[in-house]
């Protein structure tokens, strides 16, 4: 640049020049600048494309190397083995998480196929196939593999609690008749009979209780006697655990019977176990024993052993309340006898009576007749 001078014609030309100068070197900036950016686009352009073709080759790589391959000719195959193998090139956490899940998959149809008793022969296929996914997923994660979850338990199934035993007084009375023969149709299964023929008692209720009346401190056993046999109806039962006291009603009384599992299997191995299972109230049995007082000092037969007598198809009327209907009890006068001590003492005095003055009279010279009393037309002796 010239430095300006005075001379008015001098500073133009000086202006001029300048000018002219600064718009060369602009204009040359310029085009530096462009072919700067068009040669940077190229480059960019180049770049880009090297990038795509090396992403196609990569991934036809991939494609390839993951491409099943047939197994080689030479090499054994077990029965689990698959027609083809399938090789991962990389080891992320997908991959990873896909050899887990075939694992914990395998192991489940292991333990099933165990379940269902296969054979150790046809299990060992599935267990190498097992093993085989354990190493392949040591060599993806690079060091020893992980331990697999626990299975989780089947929940158990709880069995169906069974519904609860039917009081009798509860049951109708088909229920109650259908029920009683069915034990006795267990004790012909078991070669018991339930309706026997003969037994020999040697005592009865009130023998025994004029017997021993004064005799016997409570707890105390009279060991030294004979083995003494009574007979009767079952009026009450009362079992406990090992134990059992029943009520026994004879034609003279009552009495108590006492059974204890331990002396009962001297001699039957189930003889307790059948007494509780197929006796009930109103059957008829006999008992063998020894005679004792318990704790509290009641008289009681202590049993060696049973008998069934008779098994009663129907229970007896309620104990506590009784038969009190009158016109129910004149229509079941057998129960009526059963349970009403002071009605069977009554007809046993009226027996008593009747066959006193048959005798008497028998021994006077009489001669007994029959003569119709209820009849609506007259007529005389037959």
């Amino acid at each position: 640049m010239t430095t300006p001078t005075t001379n008015p014609r001098g500073r133009r030309r000086g202006t001029v020049m300048a000018f002219t100068i600064f718009a060369t070197v602009l204009e040359t900036s310029t085009v530096r600048t462009a072919a700067a950016y068009s040669f940077s686009r190229s480059i960019g352009r180049h770049q880009q494309r090297q990038t795509s073709a090396s992403f196609l080759h990569a991934t036809n790589a991939r494609a390839l190397s993951t491409r099943p391959r047939p197994i080689p000719l030479g090499v054994p195959v077990n029965t689990s083995t698959r027609l083809f193998s399938t090789v991962e090139s990389a080891s992320g956490p997908d991959v990873i998480a896909s050899v887990e899940a075939q694992i914990a998959t395998k192991g489940n149809e292991i333990r099933s196929l165990k379940e269902g008793g296969i054979s150790k022969d046809d299990l060992a296929p599935h267990v190498a196939e097992l093993l085989a996914l354990k190493a392949k997923l040591v060599d993806l994660t690079g060091g020893e593999a992980p331990a697999p979850a626990p299975a989780k338990k089947a929940p158990k199934k709880r069995p169906k609690k069974q519904p609860a035993k039917k009081d009798e007084s509860e049951m109708s009375v088909n229920e109650l008749r259908e029920s009683r023969l069915g034990k006795v149709q267990a004790m012909r299964d078991a070669g018991a009979e339930p309706y026997a023929y003969v037994y020999d008692p040697n005592r009865t209720a009130s023998q025994l209780s004029k017997e021993y009346e004064g005799r016997l401190e409570p707890g105390q056993e009279d060991e030294e006697c004979e083995e003494i046999a009574v007979a009767g109806r079952i009026m009450a039962r009362r079992v406990f655990g090992k134990l059992a006291f029943y009520t026994l009603q004879d034609e003279t009384g009552t009495i108590q019977l006492q059974f204890d599992k331990k002396r009962l299997r001297e001699r039957d191995e189930d003889s307790f176990k059948n007494l509780k299972a197929w006796t009930d109230t109103g059957d008829i049995i006999g008992a063998k024993g020894t005679i004792r007082r318990t704790d509290k000092g009641e008289l009681t037969l202590y049993a060696k052993e049973w008998t069934m007598l008779t098994k009663s198809a129907l229970p007896l009327p309620d104990k506590y309340h009784g038969l009190t209907d009158i016109s129910k009890r004149y229509r079941n006068r057998h129960l009526d006898l059963i349970v009403n001590p002071s009605v069977r003492e009554t007809f046993y005095k009226r027996a008593k009576i009747t066959s006193s003055l048959r005798r008497q009279l028998d021994a006077k010279g009489f001669l007994e007749i029959e003569t119709p009393v209820l009849h609506t037309q007259p007529g005389g002796a037959e």
